[in-house]
């Protein structure tokens, strides 16, 4: 260990650290969970500025509307650092002296929107992600992007199309029973991928609400209700849509919107138990990638980032909610066991609680993706009521849990990408979460029991591992100064994923959410 650094929790009504910090010539950079921001020596942690933003009072009281801000970040560019707050403002600090350069206020917080993962920059624009559980939002949700020199906003992207887009019919025949100013949720949450050679923002967008196909007025078959439960790409200059591929039609809260990978690799489909394969890929040929398992039933995939083409998709973990997929169109194929109607007595039992925000990795040296699954409980779920609730816009209730038919929980699986194939698979009691690869051939990742560990990339044993005070839940950052090698990570995180498994395991660990405090733990390698 070479040095630690304690973090105030943010009080009632937090979701805990969902963060990883930001290292640049000698500085790190940590966003904490209380709207305090601060600057230290990444050799010695010794602090160099700190800047913080109030919380209103409506946050901190612990109304179910309103979330305490995740903390999941910051994004430095040239001579800003760029944050976004609780209450909705985007702002830009002097990364030397951390002083506020400007701030703009994106959206009323008030209203149910509020910016989520952390903001990531290109070519002059900064895209913010939006979380929009509320029901009471006074429209529909959106990725925004803003100016970085002054943060006037430059586009806004509705992640539900309007009646000027031809898939706006995937929402019916008009007149819809939900209209573009009546539908809600749909939020991005997390930051986009940025393919710079064709400067698009590539991201997935979570469930709808109302949720159920047929109280939509639609038949749930694909495409349905777009862009929910998708993978799209925009134009990072304009915003307009590039492409989109739908994953499925979202009845269950599976959302799809966890970490995409941009990979350039060939690509020789032979996955195990595939869900789907094109079979109108050339074997061997090159393609530039996006991959990775988008939702929480943790289907692995790989799409072309140049038009969404679909080229294949298996299981990981055990889920029970698609069947498969068209090869040549990416439809998906729903299991009909599972499908929810408007039927207040139809009951169906969900396993898809496989993956959570902690994001996967890749690994240039194996051409391996690396998934943080798990076998989570299954549900027993139905329809509460025909009208999506005020503050999260579901209209499910969980009635029950089962027991997950695969028998363990912890499942993290290394896939070669080209392939599809396992290269290796870890049936463990405790789950790993967020993962970091490292060029000289480790994986580090975080456990449901407190451990941290250093795993070997190529066959998933265990090299070294540690202590910490918590669930570390998010991913580790790796970073250099003069020479040295550096590991920083967050302990305890905070995602809802780790705080269910710390009870179904019965182990004492804490999960970093509501009133409860972070460290910062920093590792390094010997000195020469």
């Amino acid at each position: 260990l070479a040095w630690s650094w304690a973090i105030a929790p943010a009080g009632p009504g937090s979701t805990g650290m969902q963060v990883e910090p930001i290292v640049y010539d000698g500085v790190l950079y940590l966003r904490h969970a209380n709207e305090q921001y601060s600057a230290h020596d990444a050799t010695t942690g010794d602090i160099i500025w700190e800047y913080s933003r109030p919380i209103p009072e409506e946050i901190t009281s612990g109304e179910a509307r309103f979330t305490v801000h995740r903390g999941r970040g910051v994004f430095l560019f040239e001579d800003r650092l760029i944050g976004h707050s609780t209450d909705g403002y985007l702002f830009a600090l002097d990364p030397r002296t951390g002083e506020l350069v400007w701030e703009t206020e994106m959206t009323d917080y008030r209203l149910g929107q509020q910016p989520s993962g952390a903001p990531v920059v290109f070519n002059g624009a900064i895209a913010v992600p939006y979380n929009c559980s509320s029901w009471s939002a006074p429209d529909p949700c959106h990725m925004s992007a803003y100016d970085v020199e002054s943060g006037e906003m430059l586009w806004r992207w509705y992640t539900s199309p309007t009646p000027e887009d031809p898939t706006h019919e995937t929402w019916g025949a008009d007149p819809q029973t939900y209209p573009l100013a009546s539908r809600r949720n749909m939020s991005p949450w997390q930051t986009p991928a940025v393919d710079t050679e064709r400067g698009l923002f590539i991201f997935g967008i979570g469930s709808s609400a109302p949720q159920q196909p047929e109280l939509a007025g639609t038949d749930g078959l694909w495409p349905d209700r777009l862009y929910h439960g998708s993978t799209v790409a925009l134009d990072a200059r304009t915003g307009e849509l590039v492409w989109w591929a739908q994953h499925h039609s979202d009845m269950w809260n599976n959302d799809a919107t966890y970490d995409r990978i941009l990979v350039d690799a060939p690509v020789t489909p032979d996955p195990p138990n595939a869900l789907g394969v094109n079979p109108d890929i050339t074997p061997g040929e090159t393609r530039q990638l996006v991959v990775g398992s988008f939702s929480k039933d943790a289907i692995f995939y790989a799409y072309d980032r140049s038009d969404g083409e679909f080229l294949y998709a298996r299981p990981t973990a055990y889920q029970n909610l698609i069947q498969g997929y068209d090869g040549r169109t990416g439809a998906y194929i729903t299991n009909p066991d599972v499908v929810m109607t408007a039927d207040a007595d139809r009951e169906v039992t969900i396993c898809r609680e496989n993956r959570q925000i902690p994001q996967g990795a890749y690994s240039p040296l194996t051409n391996a993706y690396y998934v943080p699954a798990f076998n989570g409980r299954c549900s027993i779920i139905r329809i509460a009521s025909l009208t999506p609730s005020l503050e999260t816009g579901y209209n499910t209730s969980t009635m029950g849990f089962e027991p997950n038919p695969a028998g363990h929980l912890g499942q993290p699986e290394a896939i070669d990408v080209s392939t599809g194939q396992t290269l290796w698979r870890l049936d463990r009691e405790a789950p790993l979460y967020g993962m970091l690869t490292t060029g000289g051939g480790l994986l580090f990742a975080g456990d449901t029991n407190r451990r941290f560990y250093a795993i070997d990339q190529w066959t998933g044993e265990s090299l070294w591992q540690t202590i910490l005070n918590g669930v570390s839940d998010m991913a580790p950052i790796s970073y250099a100064v003069d020479g040295r090698q550096y590991i920083a990570v967050i302990s305890p995180g905070g995602t809802v994923g780790s705080a269910g498994h710390v009870g179904q395991l019965r182990v004492r660990s804490p999960i970093g959410q509501r009133n409860v405090g972070h460290t910062l733990f920093v590792f390094a390698l010997p000195e020469e």
